[in-house]
């Protein structure tokens, strides 16, 4: 399976405006060439990721509305299932996937979202098992995922060695704050030699953003 971790940040690496908070307001540097990017992009890809932060704070629809492919499978792991039952990916009719924990199996939403018509997977104990994930979404035909994250769920891909590439709509924009969302959040590396090199495989500076893409100097050893 290959795995794309696509952003759009800020020049310091930021993807919003203050902890917990929405993306939005970086989509208002972007006009409808930019936005047909980003949708062309998602009808590439079978399946598209996004933490329940993102949600919750951005209600998306995760679709491709600009362009002429497919709509990607939406993807959601969430370890607390708190999220409304109206939101756009359970209300629409596109193939959702909602992915927890066993010990949320017997959680009242776990049939609530199946009787939406939406997929639930269990992988993990107590908080979900991305090792264990990436396998069982091969295995439904999912090829290339899209992740769409905050820097929580990021840093899950890439603490686990699992991203292939990286594809960044960088603003020309500083946000700063010490607690803002960054690209990567989570522990963070203490050891140089732990962390995995990309090489800048494209460069292009666009009318609102630079977009910048970057493959593995060394190709992993698929382990999903």
């Amino acid at each position: 399976m290959k795995v794309t971790v696509f952003s759009q940040i800020s020049i310091d690496g930021k993807l919003t405006l203050g902890s917990q908070a929405s993306s939005k307001p970086l989509f208002k540097h972007f006009d409808d060439e930019d936005m047909r990017f980003i949708h062309k992009f998602r009808g590439e890809v079978d399946a598209i990721m996004v933490g329940r932060n993102t949600i919750v704070t951005d209600d998306p629809q995760l679709n491709n509305r600009f362009g002429s492919g497919r709509h990607p499978i939406r993807i959601i792991p969430t370890a607390s299932l708190d999220f409304s039952l109206s939101s756009k990916v359970l209300s629409s009719p596109e193939h959702t996937i909602i992915v927890t924990t066993e010990q949320a199996r017997d959680h009242a939403m776990v049939d609530q979202i199946r009787a939406q018509g939406k997929e639930v997977l269990f992988s993990g104990i107590d908080r979900v098992d991305f090792k264990q994930l990436f396998p069982l979404l091969e295995a439904r035909g999912i090829k290339h995922i899209m992740v769409e994250g905050g820097g929580y769920l990021n840093w899950q891909v890439f603490n686990l060695d699992l991203v292939d590439e990286i594809m960044l709509m960088q603003l020309p924009i500083i946000i700063g704050g010490s607690e803002t969302t960054t690209l990567t959040d989570g522990e963070g590396y203490q050891d140089i030699d732990m962390t995995n090199a990309f090489k800048l495989h494209a460069f292009e500076a666009r009318t609102h953003y630079n977009f910048l893409h970057f493959k593995r100097e060394i190709e992993r050893c698929s382990a999903h």
